[in-house]
């Protein structure tokens, strides 16, 4: 299938094992795909996040320069997937009062959804939010608009990351000539396109099975309820393996060959002793090779079935569990699934749910695989072309050394960028002490006030303070600390902590302010003199 246009949509995966692009075209309901490249990320990414910015845009230039080779046409733009261990859902509730009986309105559902966004999560940014009921004056109403109601109560489930995901995933291709048109959550894309309408509605976990990384995703009623990133993966079995002293070249070849899930205990016994030929020569018993495998997958999936308990929702999986990843191929998974989880239902999603074909020129891509589930659901996730002129595939070296010059220079300047914020944190951290230390200054003044107000210096004192402090701690200083943090979602939470002790400052100024104006009033002439005639009265009285 030839390529005469820009009309094709091209997405990237970063993999824990591998990083993979892909090009595809839609037409008559079917993608068919174009071209397909990939690259080992062995010493660039973790666990699903981006941790050597180089190595990481060594590998994505080396596979755009495949794609546009293969397409014969320039690629500007791409897809992205967002995933690995920091993505996880985490549930909040927003109340509302309504003050008088009124119609909920779509704009107060909005507003409400929108606050759920602005919750700081530290370190975190809001990816995607999910409404998942809503409470009106007691009563649980999945769509309140257009209900009478006083009191509005929403509980949406965030998709939260770590904000160096995306960040950095934004300096890699800063440096390329790609822009990143969007950037999808890859569990949720891959559940778009493996599990059924049937199963989201009726329930189901689906469970993908990485290198690094074990994600779950649980849905019902057709809403995501729960999604958890475990830190372990099929990775995790190699390293076990070679504590084995079985070299890490051949750690891969041998959990494939040897590797279940479930051995069946009955059979152990009656088996004559089997032995592993190392590439060194070494002569190993396969059991233990198996028993080595079988443990850390049993932890796997203990972890798993921790992890669906969690999400509240164990007990209504009627569609049960769906299965993907490359973990899927290890020998009698399901089984092993349904022994833990206690779970009668499971199944493994070899293949996406819409048609796809391939061309010759993606050659490199094996479909019906559930390795690939996550690449291809991206790539049916775009939208919008990615294409740009036609490519002869011979690089002009002048046009190179240009691109690497200005890849150099934004390099140092987004470095320099980073370092100035790093500076403004601190700075604005620092600024935070101040204000702690303001607030104690002014509690042991009006605590000093309180108990030696008569004395004149000491209601100076504590006037010069009520008066001062607040231009010395939240004055132009901190307003322009702010000003350098703002609109930076990583500075949230720091951002969050600072107004509520300048705000927590001035309200303690405003009661030493008030102690001061007290302690005048009655340490004036007036004062002593009704606070003796209020004495004389009272001797009488007595």
């Amino acid at each position: 299938m030839a390529v005469t246009d820009k009309d094709f949509i091209v997405a990237i995966e970063l993999g824990s094992s591998r990083i993979s692009g892909i090009a595809g075209k839609k037409k008559d309901g079917t993608m068919h795909i174009l071209a397909y490249a990939e690259e080992k990320t062995a010493g660039c990414i973790k666990r699903g996040v981006v941790y050597n910015i180089e190595k990481t845009y060594q590998s994505i230039n080396s596979i755009i320069a495949k794609l546009e080779a293969a397409l014969k046409t320039k690629i500007t733009r791409a897809y992205v997937g967002l995933g690995g261990q920091s993505v996880r859902s985490y549930r909040c509730i927003i109340k509302r009062n309504m003050l008088t009986q009124s119609y909920i309105t779509n704009e107060a559902i909005d507003s409400i959804r929108q606050e759920s966004y602005e919750i700081p999560f530290g370190d975190y940014e809001v990816l995607e939010n999910f409404p998942q009921e809503f409470i009106v004056d007691s009563s649980s109403i999945a769509d309140p608009v257009g209900v009478m109601g006083t009191n509005i109560e929403g509980e949406f489930l965030d998709i939260i990351a770590n904000q160096n995901l995306s960040s950095n995933i934004d300096t890699v291709f800063a440096h390329t000539d790609v822009d990143v048109l969007e950037k999808f959550i890859s569990p949720l894309q891959l559940a778009n396109n493996v599990l059924t309408d049937a199963e989201k509605r009726s329930g189901c976990a689906l469970v993908d099975l990485g290198a690094d990384t074990t994600t779950l995703v649980v849905y019902k009623n057709n809403i995501v309820r729960y999604l958890v990133t475990i830190p372990l993966g099929s990775n995790n079995i190699n390293k076990d393996l070679s504590t084995l002293q079985i070299d890490e070249a051949e750690t891969e070849d041998v959990k494939l060959k040897y590797g279940d899930a479930c051995q069946d205990a009955d059979m152990s016994d009656e088996i004559e002793p089997q032995y592993y030929t190392t590439s060194d020569g070494r002569q190993m018993d396969i059991s233990l090779i198996k028993n080595v495998i079988e443990a850390r997958v049993g932890e796997i999936i203990a972890n798993v079935s921790s992890q669906i308990i969690n999400s509240n929702y164990s007990d209504m999986l009627l569609a049960g569990i769906v299965l993907t990843g490359g973990g899927c191929r290890m020998k009698n998974i399901t089984k092993a699934f349904v022994n833990t989880t206690k779970i009668d239902k499971v199944r493994i999603a070899n293949k996406v749910n819409q048609t796809i074909v391939k061309t010759s020129n993606a050659s490199g891509i094996t479909l019906d695989n559930s390795q690939t589930n996550t690449i291809v659901s991206l790539l049916l996730a775009g939208t919008e072309s990615c294409g740009g002129d036609a490519f002869d595939g011979n690089p002009n070296m002048f046009e190179q050394q240009t691109r690497e010059e200005e890849r150099q220079r934004a390099m140092a300047e987004a470095k320099a960028a980073a370092e100035a914020e790093a500076q403004d944190a601190i700075a604005f951290d620092d600024i935070k002490k101040e204000i702690r230390s303001a607030f104690d200054k002014v509690q042991k003044q009006k605590f000093e006030l309180d108990k030696y107000g008569q004395d004149k210096k000491v209601r100076q004192r504590a006037k010069d303070m009520s008066i001062n402090i607040l231009d010395e701690t939240i004055g132009e200083k901190y307003e322009n600390a702010v000003k350098a943090l703002e609109g930076k979602d990583k500075f949230k939470q720091s951002l969050k902590e600072g107004a509520d002790l300048a705000e927590m400052l001035k309200n303690a100024v405003d009661e030493l302010t008030d102690m001061v104006n007290k302690a005048n009033r009655e340490n004036s002439m007036w004062g002593r003199f009704k606070r003796t005639l209020n004495d004389i009265v009272s001797e009488d009285n007595n």
